[in-house]
C-alpha cells in the first residue's frame, strides 16, 4: 500500500542544515492502523507530512499503491491527497465563517462532486457522528469535540483509502480525546482505513498494532502492539 524507500528531509536554517528525516525506509500495509511516537523534533510529523503529499522529501521515493508520487507534479500530487488521503489535525483547521456542513463539504467542492450528490454524503457523513443537529452551526458555536468530529467528517467525505491524524486528541479536554480516537478506530475498523496517527501520548500510540517509534529522524523502533 505504501512504501518509502530512503526518504530524506532536509531544512536550510541559516547557515545550517537540519536533517528531519534521514534515509527512512518504511512499509504500511493497507488497512494498519500504525502510530508515530517520539519528542518533538524526532521527524515524526515530517513524516506525516510527506506521507500526505503536504511536502516533498529531499531524496527518496515514496509509492502509494503502486505509483510512484514522487515523481508527480504538484496539480496530480493534489489530486491524489483529495481522492486517496484524509486529513485530521490537532488545531481542526475549520474553516470559522462556514457551517460544520460546508466545511465538511469543502473536498467535495474541490473535487467537482455534483451538489446533489455532495449534500447527500455531508448529511450521511455528519449523522454517522452525531452532529445533524449541528449541520447549520458554525465552529465558533461547537465544543472542541464536535470540532474535531466535524473535521473528521470533512476528511471522510471523498471516502479515502488512508487517514493521517496528527494528534488528534492534543486539543481536547480527557473525555472528548477519548470519544474522538473511538470515533477515529471505528472508521478504521468498519470501512478498512490504512490508519497513521502521530501522537506524544504513550497510552493513546499503544492503541495502535503497530507502533514506530522516532529519535533524530530515525526509525528507532518498529513493533507490533495489540488494542487494550
Amino acid at each position: 500500500m505504501i512504501e518509502l524507500r530512503q526518504i530524506s528531509r532536509d531544512f536550510e536554517v541559516g547557515d545550517q542544515t537540519v536533517h528531519a528525516l534521514r534515509a527512512v525506509d518504511l512499509e504500511i500495509r493497507a488497512g494498519e492502523y500504525l502510530s508515530l511516537m517520539g519528542p518533538s523534533g524526532s521527524g515524526k510529523s515530517t513524516l506525516m507530512h510527506i506521507l500526505g503529499l503536504l511536502d516533498r522529501p529531499t531524496s527518496g521515493t515514496y509509492e502509494l499503491d503502486g505509483k510512484d508520487v514522487t515523481a508527480l507534479d504538484d496539480a496530480a500530487q493534489a489530486a491524489v491527497r483529495r481522492n486517496e488521503i484524509g486529513f485530521v489535525f490537532q488545531f481542526f483547521h475549520l474553516v470559522p465563517y462556514l457551517t460544520a456542513a460546508e466545511n465538511a463539504e469543502l473536498p467535495l467542492v474541490l473535487s467537482g462532486v455534483d451538489p446533489a450528490e455532495r449534500r447527500e454524503r455531508v448529511s450521511a457523513g455528519l449523522a454517522s457522528l452525531g452532529l445533524s443537529e449541528r449541520a447549520d452551526h458554525r465552529p465558533d458555536q461547537l465544543s472542541g469535540g464536535q470540532r474535531q468530529r466535524v473535521a473528521i467528517a470533512r476528511a471522510m467525505v471523498s471516502a479515502p483509502s488512508v487517514l493521517l491524524a496528527d494528534e488528534p486528541t492534543g486539543n481536547l479536554d480527557r473525555s472528548s480525546g477519548s470519544e474522538v480516537i473511538r470515533l477515529i478506530e471505528d472508521l478504521h475498523e468498519q470501512r478498512g482505513l490504512t490508519l497513521v496517527i502521530v501522537t506524544h501520548d504513550q497510552e493513546m500510540g499503544r492503541r495502535a498494532t503497530r507502533q514506530i517509534s522516532m529519535v533524530d529522524g530515525e526509525v528507532e523502533e518498529d513493533r507490533d502492539g495489540a488494542r487494550p
